[in-house]
């Protein structure tokens, strides 16, 4: 290789290890886990105020929510 194409290889090379050593980085700095994104989680329970969303069925099968475990103590 002449050098010049030695050179845009050792530059390349070194902007794949920096491209990736960032990448690495912002995964290893994310915290804890990502904020919940669907409305049944971030918002509390999806309300379906559609009336032929309630079927006789969906009704019929219709169930509370489970309740959280009260914390230990």
């Amino acid at each position: 290789m002449t050098r010049r194409r030695t050179v845009i290889v050792v530059a390349l090379v070194a902007v794949a290890v920096v491209l990736g050593a960032s990448a690495v980085a912002g995964l290893r700095g994310a915290g804890g886990p990502a904020a919940p994104t669907g409305p049944e989680v971030a918002d509390g329970p999806a309300q379906h105020t559609d009336p032929d969303y309630w079927t006789e069925d969906r009704l019929r099968d219709a169930e509370p929510a489970p309740m959280p475990k009260p914390p230990a103590g």
